[in-house]
């Protein structure tokens, strides 16, 4: 990604993977002091490697253009812009406020879920020694960049969904979600959720246990 990371959004419309319900405005943002600036449009920000804005453009509500850069752009949590939800994600669940990204909410409802995905992947035939490459063919997989899931229950508890450490916290989540009956009903006789994805599992059940 280099030192400058870039997240730019194109005023147009943005599709959120499995999120389908409006924002309360389509267009705002929310500081971490909780203060809310509802916004005509937003045009884009940018972020730097750490994950910190530094480049911030939105018209308010007067139909003015204004263009914030570094320190003059407040703490922003939360991020509306056409529909689309943007989340500030701590690396760290425990250091809230440590390093962060903003990630999307792909899913809303009972059970929201926010993720971040920068990971990029390449192949490439293995390295000799000597620096020539395998003769045989083999590729190897190579994966740089940050993941992070973050799934919200009800009851405000927030746990981190990605990787190994994931797995602790999908019993928990998952057992949550079968004390709602119809779903854990539909769960096992449903032969999709052997090969579903997470998101689309808590979509499902957002629907059939409002």
């Amino acid at each position: 990604m280099g030192l400058q990371s870039k997240f730019t959004i194109a005023f147009t419309s943005c599709l959120v993977l499995l999120a389908k319900t409006a924002c309360f405005s389509q267009n705002y943002f929310i500081t971490t002091n909780n203060d809310s600036v509802a916004c005509k449009e937003i045009h884009f920000f940018d972020t730097n490697a750490q994950g910190i804005m530094n480049d911030f453009e939105y018209v308010n509500k007067e139909n003015v253009t204004i263009r914030l850069k570094k320190k003059d752009i407040p703490e922003i949590k939360k991020l509306c812009q056409n529909g689309t939800i943007y989340i500030r994600m701590p690396l760290k669940l425990k250091n809230p406020d440590g390093y962060y990204r903003y990630g999307k909410r792909v899913v809303r409802g009972k059970i929201t879920v926010d993720m971040f995905d920068d990971v990029q992947t390449s192949y490439r035939l293995k390295e000799n020694f000597d620096g020539s490459y395998s003769q045989q063919g083999v590729m190897k997989q190579t994966r740089e960049g940050i993941f992070i899931r973050h799934v919200t229950l009800p009851d405000g508890s927030v746990y981190e969904v990605s990787g190994l450490k994931g797995i602790k916290a999908l019993k928990k989540i998952r057992a949550f979600m079968f004390e709602c009956e119809p779903y854990e009903k539909e769960y096992f006789a449903n032969p999709k959720y052997q090969s579903c994805t997470f998101e689309e599992a808590v979509y499902d059940y957002n629907k059939m246990c409002p």
